[in-house]
């Protein structure tokens, strides 16, 4: 797990010197954002994710490249993807195939194409950069990238969906979403996006609760149904593909610490709070109530649907914080950086130890590969 915290160090440090430049700016009166070391952070996340060798869905990832990916003239002659087989993804594959590049390079492609959106949309909504960085890695919203490609692509689009969703372009949201779905079906849950600006803590978040708990306990009576939808979309599940072994229940409290720092402010917490903070804090609702579900079916379907979620969860939190009190904001700040880093610590070396059969490309040697 060396190598984690080492690029969780480094990426702290520079969040650290984006948040420093963000308030020199500001207090000289100038709306000027800093944009060199958001770059750079961008880039060193995105060769720490795509110079992976091995690891999760690494070697799967690398079988489908090498061997079954076609040129874009074999990909339009022959048989078309499945929808819920990622056809966005089979076509970018055949793509980078017909410029002759190797599999690593497709996975900095892909890192880069995935990394650069995710930090934009921390940096344009957290209200701290430093904490957002923070919850990246903790909450596992990064560390993700190094798995799931087709998953973290449509995550990636569907975050700059809502970013143009929150400035009102209505029809670059959709065409953004409509690319998400061709990497991923379940991209499709964002279509809720518009109608979570709602205020949180009324009525309708007791309904959305009251909803996902009641599914929660009714989930094997209501399989047939799940498998219905998941057919519509092209999904080719079973009933055992949401039934097994659940959630882990930490990941589930933790999925829960935005919905707890809300119950005891209450409404009165999001008194003055934008669309843009309702929407995150929804998201995050979102996430904590999937997981919840998960509780009750299968961690490796309802914990990667609630992933599509995460991202309102590493907004939300330190806005949250902001509506305490200083002496009480600094306990609650301490709290969570304790808790978040036992959970990544959990994660990352007792639960699936990072460093067990995973292997990265030194990048020199990535560049010397090139000349």
């Amino acid at each position: 797990m060396t190598r984690l915290w080492i690029i969780l160090a480094v990426s702290l440090a520079i969040a650290v010197i984006i948040d420093f430049r963000d308030k020199n700016f500001a207090s000289a009166g100038s709306k000027k954002k800093d944009v060199f070391f958001t770059f750079l952070l961008c880039v060193i996340l995105s060769f720490f994710c795509g110079l992976r060798t091995w690891g999760n869905d690494t070697g799967t990832y690398r079988d489908i490249y090498v061997y079954l990916t076609p040129d874009l003239s074999g990909f339009f002659a022959g048989e078309m993807p499945d929808f819920a087989d990622g056809i966005g993804l089979s076509f970018v594959n055949s793509l980078l195939k017909t410029f002759q590049l190797t599999f690593q390079d497709t996975l900095i492609v892909y890192a880069f194409a995935t990394i650069f959106p995710y930090v934009y949309f921390v940096r344009r909504y957290s209200v701290s950069m430093v904490f957002g960085v923070f919850l990246m890695f903790t909450t596992g919203f990064y560390t993700f990238t190094l798995a799931a490609i087709k998953q973290c692509m449509a995550t990636a689009l569907c975050l700059l969906a809502v970013d143009a969703l929150l400035h009102k372009k209505r029809i670059r949201y959709l065409l953004f979403l409509v690319m998400a779905l061709l990497f991923h079906p379940y991209s499709i849950v964002y279509l809720l996006a518009p109608v979570m600006m709602f205020k949180p803590w009324t009525k309708r978040t007791f309904i959305y609760m009251a909803i996902f708990v009641a599914i929660g306990f009714l989930l094997e009576e209501l399989l047939g149904v799940v498998l219905d939808i998941t057919d519509m979309m092209g999904a080719d599940y079973d009933e055992s593909s949401f039934v097994g072994e659940g959630v882990n229940i930490f990941r589930v409290f933790v999925a829960f610490v935005p919905l707890l720092l809300a119950t005891v402010g209450g409404s009165k917490t999001f008194e003055y709070s934008t669309k843009t903070d309702n929407l995150m804090f929804n998201l995050a609702m979102l996430n904590a109530l999937l997981m919840f579900v998960g509780l009750f079916g299968t961690a490796n379907y309802f914990a990667r649907l609630a992933n599509y979620f995460l991202p309102g969860q590493i907004i939300a939190i330190p806005f949250l914080l902001r509506r305490w009190r200083p002496e009480v904001r600094r306990i609650l700040v301490i709290a969570c950086i304790v808790g978040y880093l036992g959970y990544f610590i959990y994660e990352n070396a007792i639960i699936r130890p990072f460093d067990y059969g995973y292997s990265q490309m030194n990048f020199f040697d990535y560049i010397d590969s090139i000349i």
